[in-house]
């Protein structure tokens, strides 16, 4: 076979064997296509890239038309704001569904409680008595429901109350850069309304808001548990101070709560009365278990004062002595304390020589749990000085010789012949 062969070979052209080596390096280069039949059209084989390229096209040009329809047919101009990272104008606020609470109001009663306060903490801290139309004002201060860690407890509130002042205040300030007219003709401008800075003031605004709703709460919780502690610890104790100060604090939670929006306000509400609880209970156990320490040492406390009656250094007049017989006369009687201070400022009023219709609450001296005399119970006397007069007219304090003459109708003689005694009485001093 291989002789054959290359007779064959030999045979051959050399340039029959050129083209048949061409052709086989030819069919091992390239794959296989089969032959097309004779009469057959051209089939044009599609290029992947264009094809993506005309799908990408066909797809932005449906979605410009579909934009363009719901634009009532024409195409919208502003197509680079559906680009990524693309700044959309923000819509001008909506100045009627922003509340605007009375803040400036919030702020006078924080003020008014923020004085108040602080004047009852002075007090405290001084050892002084505070003016009072009603009898438990003194009662509610001395007791230990009134001091916390050392520190009056109304030093605590004035603090409060002066903070949740700055804050309604602020508010107030933010609300008048959002709701005022920035145009001189009263007019607000749609691109004011929708700036970056109306919309931060607005935002703080909101946020001062939410905070004066939350501080309400926390003020209402507190004058909660101090109205507990006038009804059942110190038994109905009548404090106006105290009474006044629980009227602020429930009037600030209203204005806070009003500024709230329905659907803030849905949010907030659970929050805030648990706030409220937890505010009261807090209270509850804190102050009443101080209150409960400073009860205890006071009775272990084994301080007694005997009886002493107070010497009065003031010389008396002709007037004082005459008022002071006429309360007598009428039935009128100064119940007092011998260790009270007030009690000898009055008899300093009056004088030395003045007949006072005095009646001591403490005859047998005082200690922890000395009970008052039977005169003194059974007239509900409560702090000291306090006068009864005929009608029954009840006076509180050391008070002055014109306010005494005035409530019990008392009238000065005229003008007669010098008294010998008063003569006596003034010459020897």
């Amino acid at each position: 076979m291989t002789v054959l062969s290359v007779a064959r070979a030999a045979s051959m052209p050399t340039a029959r064997l050129r083209a048949a080596a061409h052709a086989r390096a030819s069919r091992r280069a390239s794959p296989q296509v089969p032959p097309r039949p004779a009469g057959a059209a051209r089939v044009a084989m599609p290029r992947p890239s264009a094809t993506r390229v005309r799908s990408s096209a066909s797809r932005r040009a449906s979605s410009l038309r579909v934009r363009a329809s719901d634009g009532g047919g024409a195409p919208s101009p502003n197509v680079a704001d559906d680009a990524p990272g693309a700044k959309r104008t923000p819509k001008p606020l909506d100045l009627a569904a922003i509340p605007r609470p009375p803040l400036r109001l919030a702020a006078g009663l924080a003020a008014a409680g923020c004085v108040e306060s602080s004047y009852l903490a002075f007090e405290k801290l001084t050892g002084g008595a505070v003016t009072c139309p009603l009898t438990g004002c003194q009662t509610a201060l001395s007791s230990g429901y009134s001091v916390l860690f050392g520190v009056p407890l109304s030093a605590y509130g004035a603090a409060a109350y002066g903070l949740v002042a700055a804050l309604a205040w602020w508010g107030a300030g933010m609300a008048d850069a959002v709701f005022d007219e920035p145009n001189d003709d009263g007019d607000v401008s749609e691109n004011s309304l929708a700036s970056p800075e109306r919309r931060a003031d607005a935002d703080a605004y909101a946020k001062a808001r939410t905070l004066l709703c939350f501080s309400g709460f926390g003020l209402a919780g507190v004058s909660s548990y101090l109205l507990y502690v006038l009804a059942v610890p110190l038994g109905g104790a009548e404090c106006v101070y105290c009474l006044t100060s629980a009227a602020l604090s429930f009037a600030i939670c209203a204005v806070g709560w009003s500024g709230l929006e329905p659907k803030k306000a849905a949010s907030t509400g659970p929050a805030s009365l648990a706030l409220y609880a937890v505010t009261a209970l807090s209270c509850y156990v804190v102050i009443g278990s101080s209150a409960a320490k400073v009860e205890k040492s006071a009775r272990n406390a084994t301080l007694a004062l005997p009886y002493a009656a107070p010497v009065i250094d003031a010389r008396s007049t002709a007037y004082s002595r005459d008022l002071a017989s006429f309360l007598k006369a009428k039935g009128a009687k100064m119940y007092g304390a011998f260790w009270c201070s007030h009690c000898e400022d009055q008899k300093e009023i009056f004088g030395a020589g003045a007949d006072l219709p005095y009646v001591e609450c403490f005859p047998d001296g005082w200690q922890r749990g000395a009970p008052l005399a039977s005169a003194c119970a059974n007239a509900n006397i409560t702090g000291f000085p306090t006068w009864i007069l005929e009608d029954g007219t009840k006076l509180e304090g050391d008070k002055s010789l014109k306010e005494l003459a005035q409530a019990a109708g008392f009238r000065a003689p005229p003008a007669g012949p010098p008294d010998a005694d008063a003569q006596l009485d003034d010459l020897l001093g």
